[in-house]
């Protein structure tokens, strides 16, 4: 939280005193989530009952349990790497909406939210869809050597109190705390909160499931999945049996060992039984799950695709979703943070916070659209100099006379076609072939 310094005195933020918050992040189980769903059920049960000063709003446990599996889980952070990835960068702009509807970039206004501070905005939005809230600090100031936000954070979600919008102090005591709906904290503290558990209460659960299936199959593997060295002796008494244990296990050191002649040594490593199928598969079906959940699509986090269809369809899925995600950043920014950066002066009253209408594609399907684009359009050089880097000339299928099928007019063309159409499609229009005579109409 804001502590207050001298160059922020004014009483707009919280008090000096830090907040103070308990983290757990080990050894969580399923009894764990389960207790945090039933104080929740307890809350919304009892919340038109209670008055101010009794906290019940209280997710410091919860955020335990998403941070815990988030951070001790590759496979989900990579997934979520994957969706900001689609949804910060060169995608938005604030613009200005014409008398035709269309949105009109203002260059100056954009280049505000460009930059690490303002991706914060976005971040914190998203991660209101994973956590369920978030509450975002704003400072009302524009850093002079960048033009860009000078400076945006995250409150600490244990310390907040969403439905009941409030920030306490220290976590599980309702003072000292302070209220958003305040005059003085609610221009430049935004309270973004979806009113759930946020999509992480989904994925917690599978991934507390795939630790405790993963613990199991490392001891299992421990017991029964390493080699294990078999030597087999002539001789009757224990001595001699132990004597040769003893050998083989101070070879691994020694790297020689010498047995007697009717002995042997045989290595006997043990084949994936089922018991092991069902570990993998059991893990593999939660990562699946997780990525169908927060991409829409397991294949766009990795997985790949028994045949060609398939994956066209679970692009279009994951498409889909982020555009989701898009529109409802879009309407969060529109609702409650664009009207804090006016207030403060940071932007215009007449700009709103607008994701570009650019199709997402691979390079190898944005090399066949300027392909097609390119061969019955006319491509200004800038457009290809932006998209690719690549500084270009006169387009050549647009020059008179060139033989590329292009516009211009060709030498004999006395029909003005411009031989735009290939000589059957000629044939079959007119009923006769291109330059010659129509003997029925005696024309050319």
């Amino acid at each position: 939280m804001r502590k207050r310094t001298e160059h922020n005195s004014n009483g707009n933020f919280f008090t000096d005193e830090a907040l103070i918050a308990s983290y757990n992040l080990v050894k969580k189980t399923i009894t764990d989530y389960t207790d945090e769903l039933t104080r929740r059920c307890r809350y919304k049960s009892v919340v038109s009952q209670v008055e101010n000063g009794t906290i019940m709003d209280d997710r410091s446990r919860l955020i335990d349990l998403y941070e815990a599996c988030y951070i001790q889980n590759a496979h989900l952070q990579g997934t979520i790497a994957t969706l900001f990835s689609q949804l910060v960068g060169k995608r938005y702009m604030f613009a200005r909406e014409d008398k035709d509807g269309k949105w009109i970039r203002d260059p100056k206004q954009s280049k505000i939210c460009q930059g690490s501070q303002f991706e914060k905005i976005i971040k914190g939005i998203i991660e209101a869809e994973l956590y369920g809230y978030t509450l975002l600090e704003i400072m009302p100031e524009i850093d002079p050597e960048t033009g860009l936000l000078k400076e945006v954070n995250s409150i600490e979600r244990r310390c907040v109190l969403p439905d009941q919008r409030r920030v306490v102090q220290r976590w599980c005591q309702w003072s000292p705390g302070w209220d958003l709906d305040s005059e003085q904290y609610r221009h430049n503290y935004i309270l973004v909160n979806t009113g759930g558990f946020g999509i992480f209460a989904a994925t917690t659960p599978n991934i507390l499931a795939q630790k405790y299936t993963v613990s199991n199959w490392v001891n299992f593997s421990h017991t029964y999945g390493q080699p294990i060295i078999h030597g087999k002796t002539e001789a009757e008494d224990n001595d001699s049996r132990q004597r040769l244990a003893r050998k083989i296990g101070s070879a691994a050191q020694n790297k020689v060992l010498v047995t007697g002649k009717g002995d042997e040594i045989d290595i006997k490593a043990f084949a994936a039984s089922n018991s092991e199928k069902i570990y993998e598969s059991l893990a593999n079906f939660v990562n699946k799950e997780n990525d169908s959940l927060i991409l829409g699509s397991e294949s766009m986090a990795g997985a790949t695709q028994a045949y060609v269809g398939s994956t066209k369809a679970h692009e279009n899925i994951y498409r889909a979703r982020i555009n989701s995600y898009r529109t409802r950043i879009e309407n969060v920014m529109n609702e409650q943070v664009v009207p804090v950066l006016r207030y403060w002066g940071i932007i215009e009253a007449d700009v709103y916070f607008k994701y570009m209408n650019k199709v997402e594609m691979s390079d190898e399907n944005k090399i066949k659209l300027y392909d097609m684009l390119t061969d019955k359009y006319e491509i200004e050089p800038e457009e290809i100099n932006k998209e690719w880097g690549v500084e270009v000339g006169k387009q050549r299928n647009f020059e008179a006379g060139n033989g590329g099928g292009g516009l211009g007019d060709w030498e004999g063309d006395e029909d003005g076609d411009g031989h735009r159409m290939s000589d059957e499609e000629y044939y079959k229009r007119y009923g006769h072939h291109r330059n010659k005579v129509n003997f029925l109409s005696g024309v050319r």
